[in-house]
């Protein structure tokens, strides 16, 4: 019970630091000073454990970067090697997946395809608004299956 109070306590320290930082104030180290207290004082922290895919993405002054690894597995079994998880769009949209590949792929080439149309229709670039929504109609009545 102990060890749980000075979680708790960390973790409201840490909770007042981040509301007192701006939201352009970049990565805030608070957790790594907590992990060390906690460590300090016998918490045992959990082991690293791989979980799938890896997909990252950074915004800068210029623009965007995505990055994703390229493996495709099931449970520990490798797949494919070379797996494309980020999956273009539009010429200003790009999508990343993690999930089943095929259906990934085929969804996004769907919403591509429907927003070539819509941009030679009303002559303007694609919206990240509309392929979202296009996105949330054709995946909502799935239900995650």
């Amino acid at each position: 019970q102990t060890k749980r109070l000075e979680l708790s306590v960390a973790d409201d320290r840490s909770r007042r630091r981040a509301a007192s930082m701006g939201d352009n104030d970049g990565f805030s180290f608070d957790n790594c000073a907590r992990n060390a207290l906690l460590a300090e004082r016998g918490y045992v922290q959990p082991k690293a454990r791989k979980t799938g895919t890896t997909i990252c993405g950074v915004i800068f002054e210029g623009g965007v970067v995505l990055g994703a690894d390229t493996r495709a597995t099931s449970g520990a079994t490798v797949f494919d090697k070379d797996c494309e998880k980020i999956h273009y769009i539009a010429p200003n949209i790009y999508c990343c997946g993690a999930g089943t590949a095929a259906d990934t792929e085929f969804t996004t080439q769907m919403i591509a395809s429907k927003l070539e149309l819509h941009r030679l229709a009303t002559g303007r670039d694609s919206r990240v608004a509309t392929s979202l929504t296009m996105l949330k109609q054709r995946l909502f009545p799935y239900q995650g299956y």
